[in-house]
């Protein structure tokens, strides 16, 4: 068994024009930390024949926010953060998780969602930006090979 740690799963944003042609920018620089929180939807009841609850599954609503992304000039994802905020829009676009130590034959196991993007916070004490990222939809599978740094992504089938 073998310990796995955060550097071997890596997140590229689409941060081209549309879903048709990415361009996937990955995401890590100036971050210290960007987790996924599942957030469950759960239905909670009791009927009055029973003493205690039922619990039922819905849903994922699955979001992730970056608080504190130190802005560095040249780094692709601020340039793409920024412009959405000097525009005061959110970004719709995808997110494409690869699991780096996940491969076979040079084929990473990724999963793509699409998602929103909103500015929180821009600036502060040390110049960074802040965002947080909601999932959209039903995920599609797929496997990533890299190349020159750029992933390509092969929905699975």
């Amino acid at each position: 068994m073998e310990q796995l740690y955060r550097d071997q799963f890596a997140h590229y944003i689409n941060t081209g024009a549309d879903a048709s042609s990415p361009v996937w920018t990955l995401e890590g620089v100036g971050v210290d930390a960007l987790s996924l929180t599942y957030n469950p939807q759960i239905d909670q009841y009791k009927t009055i024949i029973e003493r205690n609850a039922n619990a039922t599954f819905n849903n994922y609503q699955l979001q992730t926010s970056v608080s504190g992304k130190r802005i560095y000039k040249g780094d692709a994802m601020y340039e793409f953060l920024n412009e959405a905020r000097r525009n005061m829009k959110a970004i719709e676009t995808q997110i494409l998780e690869v699991e780096m130590a996940n491969a076979e034959d040079s084929n990473y196991v990724a999963t793509k969602f699409n998602c929103l993007i909103v500015i929180d916070e821009f600036l502060g004490d040390s110049a960074t930006i802040g965002y947080t990222l909601y999932v959209k939809g039903d995920p599609t599978h797929g496997t990533v090979t890299i190349a020159d740094g750029k992933p390509t992504f092969v929905e699975q089938l």
